[in-house]
């Protein structure tokens, strides 16, 4: 197994990929390779699942880590390392209430595939809207469509997800990890960038104080957190600037001057 001294995760959506791009620059997998072979594991952090991340990294997949779906999938290259399930009765309450609501619809990612959820006609208004954004995945009425251990829910709104978020989040945050993940994106996890980056740091043996970490949203605190050193994109919330001193523009020369 490569041995590690160091650790680097950098979320996606907004930090190392800016909001409009769709893949990576060249310099990017360069960068990535000259510090895997100083011995600096770089890990893709990101509420994506995990075979997209694959195919997005295409060029350097075999040599990081990734923590898709917020860290409910741990893996190193195409091996899996963990996987962290949601509990199943409280995900099929969840889906039944967002199903109630006209400005979101959601969508569960599971160990079998990806399911969007249309009980009405509003959420069918709702999907129609947003549109679905991965391949192969099934539309459902309800979750006894469900097959698989779920790893993540996500309410996905064609409007301001902040706003129906208000209204959500108090009345789950205190049953199940969530946080606004984008403009449109709620996810709902039992996982966490931070339990993944504390996981991939046991299995490297890589010191805590050798943690690097970069982040644009809430979903990233935990992770920022748990870094010895973080980094927050200057597009955050204000909130999480308050919190974090540490504020840059672009992740690539950041990561040029790391070991």
């Amino acid at each position: 197994m490569m041995q590690f001294h160091a650790l680097i995760a950098s979320d996606l959506d907004g930090t190392l990929l800016p909001e409009g791009q769709t893949e990576l620059s060249p310099d990017v997998f360069d960068e990535i390779r000259r510090l895997h072979d100083r011995g600096v594991l770089f890990c893709a952090a990101s509420g994506r699942p995990l075979d997209t991340l694959w195919e997005l990294f295409a060029p350097v997949a075999d040599d990081i880590a990734y923590m898709s779906e917020n860290a409910a999938y741990v893996a190193y290259g195409h091996t899996l390392l963990n996987t962290i399930a949601m509990p199943r009765d409280l995900c099929a309450e969840l889906v039944t209430y967002l199903g109630t609501r006209t400005d979101c619809v959601s969508r569960a990612c599971t160990t079998t595939g990806r399911y969007y959820f249309v009980p009405t006609d509003a959420s069918r208004a709702q999907l129609d809207a947003v549109g679905v954004e991965f391949g192969g995945c099934r539309i459902v009425k309800d979750f006894s469509a469900v097959k698989g251990d779920v790893t993540q829910i996500s309410a996905i709104s064609a409007g301001d997800m902040n706003l129906p978020a208000k209204e959500i989040l108090p009345l789950w945050q205190d049953r199940i990890g969530a946080a606004v993940t984008g403009e449109h994106w709620l996810d709902f996890t039992a996982a966490g960038k931070d339990k993944g980056l504390r996981l991939l740091c046991e299995h490297f043996n890589i010191p805590q104080a050798n943690t690097y970490a970069f982040g644009d949203s809430y979903n990233d605190a935990p992770m920022l957190r748990a870094a010895a050193h973080p980094y927050l994109m200057d597009i955050a919330p204000a909130d999480l600037k308050a919190e974090f001193g540490n504020q840059i523009e672009d992740v690539l020369p950041v990561l040029k001057t790391l070991p």
